[in-house]
């Protein structure tokens, strides 16, 4: 049986203090891939088909779930982030309810959300905000509990724990399939432990183990695989899962740089975590070998494999694939270091430390919070502009290209932007094209003179060319540019790119 816990008067407390955190990054500026994800579930709204009408080499999970916030909420930064918010305190009560019994002291216990989701939104800006690797940690750490709970389990049970763990497996590969190897670690701990442990036939752990989690993963695969074959688009989705990848890849250059900003990032933001994880792995693995502990170590490493398997986009945000586990097990260092904590005399000297620990973190928020107030609660589209301005510094020049083309006069119709979608989303203009113009530098060969036909063919009225993206053009295929100048003029040059309007 599955005994989840009840929430206290502290769960509530700390989950009210989640909304009050989300609240601070409701009106959060869009990075360009969240103007991307964006565009394209709002082209999804519109009736298009994913990678048919609108094409990206990311699997559909992320665009369906920016077109079930932005139906729900609205399709502009509120919207998403609110959805993203609900998503993300639904979660928090998930781990409140699962994890009572991971540890010894029920008031740290309440704090598991604090140092997950709290800490993710307190380092987050808006490039990190509702990316994938924060989106997916939900539902892999639901998968990991119902892998946790097979441990205490065998037959009937066994099997609907792991069909469930399965079929939540099957929701995180529509994210990112590329986590097929976090999922598989999981499952093989509980394969090991049937086998080694508690010796049992390999007919009965296939029965019991392989076949249900198999039964469960291939259904919301097959699913979405009938949709598209329903639309008949599945030869363009094989492709770019499975073609392209590899092509993508094999073009691209290992950048040791980006590894080691990324890196830097992580540790900059999650080093405190980092130490209080440090204590509950020795005390808790290398002690009293708990299973729990092994599943999230598990997770770290595999995790941290998948970043570095993506070795041709290494970005910061990549490591928030750890934020759960790292966040977790840094509420577990606590919970064990509580004990000798509370044979201080004064809960004085027990919280400075706590605080002292937490401060880097703590005064991140507190200038969130900070610059919320000083911008009015960013209520009106003034003071939000302002507010958005100082976390993404271009947004004020986005804003102007957007009006630029906006203004009464202007010709209407589908525009082609080759740099940053956020033009898209605040101009109120879509993509011209089927192949975007936003990282042109993983576009294959055979993409490019697809790009010329499509634009020919749509003729949109505007082109926008950023300049980092021009050099790009330049030296991939120059045709494009060719084309460019031979069917449309320039209107309008500045700092941040050029306007072409058709001839």
């Amino acid at each position: 049986m599955i005994h989840i816990a009840k929430l206290n008067k502290i769960d509530f407390i700390i989950l009210i203090i989640i909304v009050i955190i989300g609240l601070v990054h409701l009106p959060f500026p869009f990075d360009g891939d969240q103007a991307f994800f964006r565009l394209g579930a709002w082209e999804m709204q519109q009736g298009k088909v994913l990678y048919r009408d609108f094409w990206d080499i990311k699997q559909p999970g992320i665009f369906y779930f920016y077109f079930l916030a932005g139906t729900l909420f609205g399709f502009d930064e509120i919207g998403i982030h609110a959805f993203e918010l609900i998503y993300m305190l639904f979660f928090s009560i998930i781990l409140q309810l699962t994890l009572k019994s991971y540890f010894r002291h029920q008031i740290i216990a309440s704090l598991v959300p604090l140092l997950t989701v709290g800490v993710y939104y307190t380092v987050s800006g808006a490039w990190q905000l509702t990316q994938v690797e924060a989106l997916v940690g939900f539902p892999l750490f639901l998968c990991l509990w119902l892998t946790f709970k097979c441990f205490k389990n065998e037959g009937k049970q066994r099997f609907f724990l792991l069909l469930m763990s399965g079929l939540i497996g099957g929701i995180v590969l529509l994210f990112k399939l590329l986590l097929l190897l976090v999922l598989l670690s999981f499952w093989l701990t509980i394969f090991m432990y049937s086998l080694l442990i508690q010796r049992q036939r390999i007919k009965k752990i296939f029965i019991e183990t392989c076949l249900p989690v198999f039964i469960g993963i291939i259904f919301p695969l097959l699913v979405v695989c009938s949709y598209f074959v329903w639309v008949n688009s599945f030869s363009i989705v094989y492709e770019t899962f499975f073609i392209y990848p590899p092509l993508i890849v094999a073009n691209a250059e290992f950048h040791e740089l980006e590894l080691i900003s990324g890196i830097k990032w992580f540790l900059q933001n999650f080093y405190p975590l980092v130490l209080m994880a440090a204590v509950a792995v020795y005390v808790s693995l290398h002690k009293s070998k708990n299973i729990l502990t092994l599943l999230l170590v598990v997770w770290c490493i595999f995790g941290f494999g998948v970043i570095i398997l993506q070795r041709t986009a290494l970005w910061e945000y990549h490591y928030l694939l750890l934020f759960v586990p790292i966040g977790i097990l840094a509420t577990k260092g606590l919970d064990i270091l509580w004990e000798s904590l509370k044979e201080l005399r004064s809960l004085i000297p027990t919280m400075l430390l706590i605080f002292l620990l937490l401060l880097p973190l703590s005064s991140t928020l507190i200038k969130k919070t900070v610059t919320l107030i000083d911008n009015n609660f960013a209520l009106t589209e003034d003071t939000r502009l302002k507010y958005q301005t100082v976390f993404r510094k271009k947004y004020p020049s986005l804003h102007s290209e957007a009006k630029f083309i906006s203004q009464s006069g202007s010709l209407a119709g589908d525009i082609y932007v080759a740099g940053d979608p956020s033009i898209y989303y605040l101009s109120g203009r879509i993509q011209a094209t089927t192949l975007r113009g936003w990282a042109l530098e993983y576009f294959l060969p055979e993409q490019w003179p697809r790009l010329i036909e499509q634009l020919d063919s749509s003729k949109p009225p505007y082109i926008f060319i950023d300049y980092e993206p021009q050099a790009i053009i330049k030296e991939n295929f120059p045709k494009m540019l060719e084309f460019v100048e031979q069917k449309y003029q320039v209107l309008r040059q500045n700092n941040d790119g050029i306007w072409y309007i058709i001839k």
